[in-house]
C-alpha cells in the first residue's frame, strides 16, 4: 500500500446522507414529487462527496527514485516530487513535507520543529495526469538532508470533510550539503625516494615513456637510451634526457575524540580536511583519509583508501559530511596502533589532533620513513595551524 487513509468528516456525511434518504421517501409517500426532487439532488450530490472521498488519491503514485543532490553551505538547490495520477483528479490539495534541518526553504514562512523542517505547499493534478512539484531550498549546514514524510490533505470540492494520505514507502531524495572549504598555498610535499608521477627535478627515479630532451652522452649511461638520430645530426653522442619523477601521496588522519566525548571544534576540523581534499584534487595528489569513528568490516574505524580524481573526492567529502557528535568512536591510540601494523604509509602523513602526547613513539617511527605533520587545535574552537617537522627526532 502506497498511501495510509484517514477520513475526516466521512460520519457526518453517512448521517446527512441517511437522513436525505428517509425525508426522500416520506415526500414520495405523501406524493410532494418537488420537495422529493430536491432531497434527491442533495443526495446525489452527498453520494458523491462519499465516493470521491473514499476514492481519491487511489491511484496516485510518487515517483520515488533513489536521489541524492549535493552542494556547499549557501548554494541552492530544490525537493522534486513527481506524481503521477491515474485516478479521480485532485483540486487545492496540500502536500506536507518534513526534512532534515541542514536544508532549509527559500521561503521564511515556513516552520522548524527542533532538527525537522515542515513546509507546505499546493498540489493540483487531474486524471492521467503527471505533474512536478518543485520545493526550492539552499544548504544550512553541513550534512545530510533526507525527506522524513510526505503528507497530502485532499479536502472535498463539493461540501465539508477530507481525506488525509500518509506515503508509506521509504522517501530515497537527499540533499548533502558540503563542508566549507578554504584556500590553501602550496602543501605539496613530493618524495624522491620513491618513483611516482609527480615531475621533481631532485627525484632518482626518472619516467622513461617522458624524454624531454637530449645531451652530451656521458661515462655510465645506459646504451639503450643513446639517441642515434640526435647522435649522428650533432656528430656526437646523445644521451635522452627524461622527466624525473617523484612519490607522492598522503594520508589523512583525524582524532574526533577528546577524552570520552566528541571535540568541541568538530566543524572546524573537518572544514581543515575538507579544504585539503579538495586541494589534493585540483592537485591530482593521490589521498588517503581515516578517522577514529566505529566502522564494520576488516577495518575496525573509518578508512577511506588511496585515491585520486573526482570520485574519491566525492567518497571523501560525503564521509565528512556526515560525522556528527552522535558518532561510535574508538581510543585514538587504538587506531594508530591499527595503522602501524597493517597500514602501508604514504610520503606525507597529515594528523590532526589535539593532544600530540598521545602520538608518542608512533610519530617518532614513521618519521624515519615519511613526512609527518601534526595540526593541533584548541578545544575551544579556534584552529591553529600548528606544523612539525619530526624527521629529525
Amino acid at each position: 500500500m502506497t498511501w495510509q487513509r484517514e477520513y475526516f468528516g466521512a460520519m457526518k456525511t453517512n448521517w446527512v446522507l441517511t437522513i436525505i434518504a428517509l425525508c426522500f421517501t416520506m415526500s414520495v409517500i405523501v406524493a410532494q414529487y418537488v420537495a422529493a426532487g430536491v432531497f434527491g439532488f442533495f443526495g446525489v450530490v452527498t453520494f458523491m462527496q462519499i465516493y470521491y472521498l473514499k476514492n481519491v488519491g487511489k491511484k496516485l503514485t510518487l515517483v520515488n527514485d533513489k536521489n541524492r543532490r549535493r552542494m556547499f553551505k549557501g548554494e541552492r538547490s530544490e525537493w522534486e516530487l513527481t506524481f503521477e495520477n491515474k485516478g479521480l483528479p485532485i483540486w487545492n490539495g496540500q502536500l506536507r513535507l518534513h526534512f532534515h534541518d541542514a536544508v532549509k526553504p527559500l521561503n521564511d514562512k515556513d516552520t522548524s520543529h527542533s532538527k525537522l523542517i515542515e513546509i507546505v505547499v499546493p498540489l493540483t493534478i487531474g486524471y492521467k495526469e503527471i505533474v512536478t512539484v518543485k520545493v526550492p531550498i539552499e544548504g544550512q549546514k553541513r550534512g545530510l538532508s533526507k525527506l522524513t514524510s510526505l503528507e497530502l490533505t485532499i479536502p472535498h470540492v463539493f461540501g465539508e470533510g477530507s481525506v488525509f494520505l500518509l506515503h508509506k514507502p521509504l522517501l530515497r531524495m537527499e540533499q548533502m550539503v558540503y563542508p566549507t572549504i578554504h584556500s590553501l598555498k602550496d602543501k605539496r610535499k613530493p618524495s624522491p625516494l620513491k618513483p611516482g608521477d609527480y615531475e621533481y627535478k631532485y627525484s632518482l627515479y626518472q619516467d622513461l615513456f617522458s624524454p624531454i630532451g637530449t645531451r652530451n652522452y656521458q661515462a655510465g649511461d645506459q646504451f639503450h637510451h643513446i639517441h642515434w638520430k640526435a647522435s649522428a645530426r650533432m656528430q656526437q653522442l646523445q644521451t635522452k634526457v627524461f622527466t624525473q619523477v617523484a612519490n607522492e601521496s598522503v594520508l589523512l588522519v583525524l582524532n574526533v575524540v577528546n577524552h570520552y566525548s566528541i571535540i568541541s571544534d568538530l566543524e572546524e576540523r573537518i572544514e581543515e580536511i575538507a579544504s585539503f581534499v579538495d586541494y589534493f584534487y585540483r592537485e591530482g595528489i593521490p589521498f588517503s583519509l581515516t578517522v577514529n569513528v566505529r566502522s564494520f568490516g576488516t577495518t575496525p574505524y573509518v578508512y577511506l583508501p588511496v585515491g585520486d580524481g573526482q570520485k574519491h573526492r566525492q567518497y571523501a567529502m560525503e564521509l565528512l559530511s556526515v560525522l556528527s557528535n552522535n558518532e561510535l568512536t574508538i581510543p585514538f591510540n587504538r587506531m594508530l596502533m591499527h595503522l602501524d601494523m597493517h597500514g602501508n604509509l604514504p610520503m606525507t602523513v597529515i594528523i590532526f589532533t589535539h593532544d600530540s602526547q598521545e602520538l608518542g613513539k608512533y610519530v617518532k617511527k614513521w618519521a624515519k620513513q615519511t613526512q609527518v605533520d601534526v595540526r593541533l587545535s584548541s578545544l575551544g574552537g579556534e584552529v591553529k595551524w600548528h606544523q612539525q617537522s619530526l624527521q629529525s627526532h
